[in-house]
């Protein structure tokens, strides 16, 4: 199988050099990462006047490797649509990350973006990230991933999305490995004020996903459980059923539409309003 390796930590991490080798000892591997962590980007991109520079790295490495100086997901958009539209890959792997992205984190996160961008292109994505991240975690975690690549039934189909965890228990402790849903257990956000070593002011973000409020079988709770958790996720943000109810009130959104035409609402010509 032939993977596109990427992060959001960065191309000079030793997780992604570790995750390549270790995939490359049954795989055809090709990296594309970002050339700075960009940990929190979501699914940011560069685009309009915007340029992106990619340099090779290594030659003697036994895989290519591409540093994007970009997110995560341009290095995802770059490399299947330019870098290696020659010889595309088979499936995206983003991560591991170094720290957990279960439940509304996956919102939050450049490894999961750069997944996410995978499926939009048509292709099976995997985002990987680990609650902690000692010698022993990585190495099961990995040995985890080249199992599972070898059982084609385990694998997302083509444009899907997973997001898989790996507990911060000891991997001989791990109970097991469940399909869960995406918790949406919100953070309890704080802002500290801080001060840089220059004394310039600043706030610092703190939280925490609070355990008491995680649904039973939600993929927050089951890796708290001690669960390698997969949560298959979709591109699409259709709320199905709020869709379902509100085809009902397309009459109104006609007339709102119709009233919006007339001219009438706006007391104020546009000139106001445009330079």
């Amino acid at each position: 199988m032939r993977i596109l390796l990427t992060n959001d930590d960065g191309v000079l991490s030793p997780v992604l050099h570790r995750t390549a080798a270790a995939l490359a000892r049954e795989h055809d591997v090709a990296i594309a990462a970002p050339a700075l962590d960009q940990s929190g980007k979501s699914h940011s991109f560069t685009h309009g006047e915007g340029r992106l520079l990619t340099y090779g790295l290594d030659a003697s490495l036994p895989w290519p490797l591409y540093r994007v100086d970009g997110t995560p997901s341009d290095c995802v958009k770059f490399a299947v649509s330019h870098l290696l539209k020659d010889n595309p890959p088979d499936l995206v792997l983003s991560g591991p990350n170094l720290g957990e992205n279960a439940g509304v984190s996956a919102v939050y996160s450049g490894t999961v973006a750069a997944a996410r961008e995978g499926a939009l292109w048509g292709l099976p994505s995997l985002a990987v990230s680990l609650s902690e991240t000692s010698d022993a975690h990585l190495r099961f975690a990995l040995d985890w991933l080249l199992a599972l690549l070898r059982d084609p039934s385990l694998l997302p189909a083509r444009g899907a999305l997973w997001n898989i965890n790996f507990p911060g228990c000891a991997p001989e402790a791990v109970a097991g490995a469940r399909f869960t849903p995406m918790s949406t257990v919100m953070f309890r956000d704080r802002y500290e004020e801080t001060a840089t070593e220059h004394a310039l002011p600043g706030y610092q973000l703190l939280g925490h996903k609070p355990a008491e409020d995680f649904t039973t079988g939600s993929d927050d709770e089951m890796l708290a459980r001690g669960y390698i958790t997969v949560a298959p996720l979709q591109v699409s943000q259709t709320d199905h059923a709020a869709l379902a109810r509100l085809k009902t009130l397309e009459g109104n959104l006609d007339a709102v539409t119709s009233l919006s035409a007339s001219g009438s609402v706006s007391a104020y010509p546009i000139s106001d309003f445009v330079p």
